[in-house]
C-alpha cells in the first residue's frame, strides 16, 4: 500500500514541477515576444511574433477580464494572448488600426 501512495505521490509532483515550467516557458514566451512587436508594425508581423490570439476585442467592446476601457479610435481592433493556465491573472495584448498597423502593446497583470 505504501508503495501505491509514494508512487502517486511521485507522480503528483512531477506533474506540478511540469506545469508549473510549461507555464513559466509560456510566460517568457510571450514577454519575449512582446518585446520584438514595434509600432509600426504590421498586424500579421506580430502573429508570426506572439502566434494565435486568444481573444479579438472588437472597436468599443472592453475586454472585461483585464480592462474596463474600450479599444477607442484609432484602435481598430486588440488581439490578446492570456496566460494558460489561469485566464484573468496575465495577459499581453497589441492594438491595431484599420490598416493592420500596431499601435500599442501592453502586458496586463492582474492586481
Amino acid at each position: 500500500m505504501w508503495r501505491v501512495v509514494r508512487i502517486l505521490a511521485l507522480v503528483v509532483v512531477a506533474v506540478t514541477i511540469i506545469v508549473i515550467g510549461a507555464c513559466s516557458f509560456r510566460i517568457r514566451h510571450y514577454d519575449a515576444a512582446l518585446a520584438k512587436v514595434r509600432v509600426g508594425d504590421t498586424e500579421q508581423e506580430a502573429l508570426v511574433q506572439l502566434g494565435t490570439p486568444t481573444f479579438r476585442e472588437s472597436k468599443g467592446v472592453p475586454y472585461l477580464r483585464y480592462t474596463g476601457k474600450a479599444c477607442v479610435s484609432p484602435c481598430a481592433e486588440r488581439l490578446w494572448w492570456e496566460w494558460p493556465i489561469a485566464p484573468g491573472i496575465e495577459a499581453w495584448s497589441v492594438e491595431v488600426d484599420v490598416n493592420s498597423k500596431v499601435l500599442k502593446t501592453y502586458h496586463w497583470v492582474s492586481p
